[in-house]
């Protein structure tokens, strides 16, 4: 049998019985529907927290020890001996954060102030969009300079960029003048929604003005090189600290880049139950192809028997009734495709997934389509002719 005869009896089964059919696709809509909008669902909390991630900057090794403890601080003077003795350390740079107040005319807004020096850059990832970061001769002279984010920025002049213009930041009960050296996206929109609203902005200063270079830091941020290891790196700082560095107590040093790690593979995981789930949807709509194909099988016993009698070999048969699912499931696919992405684009366009997934639906629906008709497909194919006609 040719393959245009094949086609013209699947279609005629498609025609006979229009409102199973019409069901059917729709059953495989509705599956494959629920499927895009449950993994565009998944793909798009996992780009939020990718994004989030990368908006908050710290990578590489957060060390730090135990506040009342004895001995030498884990002062900037001793995180510059330290970055110069352990191998693998590019970049490290102290930390110490403070409350504050931060004004300009009768805009103010509360926020934490973190004293940082040069290597603010190297360790963490920040995403500059005008001006620079404190150099080392600011860092050193104590300068009042000021890096602020986007959002803030926005709150106090009405505008992104504010390079150059001061604002006044209370500090230690006395309030100061700054010049803003550099804008920085907003570490905290990585928080979104309500978080990002209540969360305090950061304001990064030259470290000098928070904290002396013998007084003890909050956190030192350490960068690692890219051919070190960060483990082994991490113990060396340990060792270092309690023996050459005389500091007392526990030292901790927490691998970020690690913790970032787990936590990608846990949205991946996430993303993995996402689809998992739409594709149980797209599995039980699939059951309503697979019960209306053997009733049809069933229906149709004498047009088999005809068939086979007039010399259509079993397999060509099979090849009508799997035809008949691919075609049926297919269409559907099409349209609950296209009904669930102007849905998404409609209401929640940001939800819109790759063009990859998109056009793999289709696609997936008719190869389900020819899974679920494979069964009455051989059924019916199996049939003896002599005994079909006489049904």
């Amino acid at each position: 049998m040719k393959y245009r005869d094949i086609l013209r009896f699947s279609l005629h089964g498609i025609r006979r019985s229009p409102l199973r059919s019409l069901l059917s696709a729709l059953s495989v809509a509705v599956g494959t529907g629920a499927l895009l909008v449950i993994a565009s669902l998944g793909l798009f909390g996992r780009r939020q927290v990718e994004n989030g991630l990368a908006l908050i900057g710290v990578s590489g090794l957060a060390v730090s020890t135990d506040e009342n403890a004895s001995g030498a601080p884990l002062s900037a003077a001793l995180t510059e001996r330290m970055a110069q003795a352990v191998p693998g350390i590019a970049a490290a740079s102290p930390v110490r954060a403070v409350g504050g107040t931060v004004r300009a005319g009768h805009r103010a807004s509360g926020v934490v102030l973190v004293g940082a020096d040069e290597n603010l850059g190297e360790v963490m990832q920040l995403e500059l969009l005008a001006g620079a970061l404190p150099s080392r001769a600011q860092v050193k002279a104590g300068a009042a300079v000021a890096v602020v984010g986007d959002d803030l920025a926005q709150r106090l002049y009405g505008r992104t960029n504010i390079t150059g213009r001061e604002v006044r930041v209370t500090l230690g009960g006395a309030e100061r003048v700054f010049t803003v050296c550099g804008v920085i996206k907003a570490q905290t929109s990585a928080l979104g929604g309500m978080l990002s609203a209540v969360a305090p902005d950061l304001v990064y200063l030259p470290y000098g003005l928070l904290a002396s270079e013998s007084e003890r830091a909050d956190q030192v941020f350490v960068a690692c090189s890219s051919s070190a290891d960060p483990d082994a790196v991490g113990r060396s700082i340990s060792g270092y600290l309690t023996t050459r560095g005389q500091v007392t107590g526990t030292v901790y040093v927490r691998s970020i880049s690690g913790a970032v790690e787990t936590v990608e593979r846990l949205t991946s995981l996430g993303t993995l139950l996402f689809f998992a789930i739409g594709g149980i949807a797209l599995f039980v709509s699939l059951l309503g192809v697979f019960s209306s194909m053997l009733s049809a099988a069933h229906e149709r016993t004498s047009e088999i028997g005809i068939l086979l009698a007039l010399g259509a070999q079993k397999r060509d048969i099979r090849r009508i009734f799997l035809t008949e699912a691919v075609l049926l499931c297919a269409a559907g696919g099409v349209f609950g495709l296209l009904s669930a992405w102007g849905a998404l684009k409609a209401a929640a366009s940001l939800l819109l997934p790759g063009w990859r997934l998109t056009a793999a639906l289709p696609l997936l629906a008719a190869v389900c389509g020819g899974a679920a008709g494979l069964l009455p497909a051989v059924r019916a194919s199996r049939m003896n002719p002599i005994e079909a006609m006489r049904r």
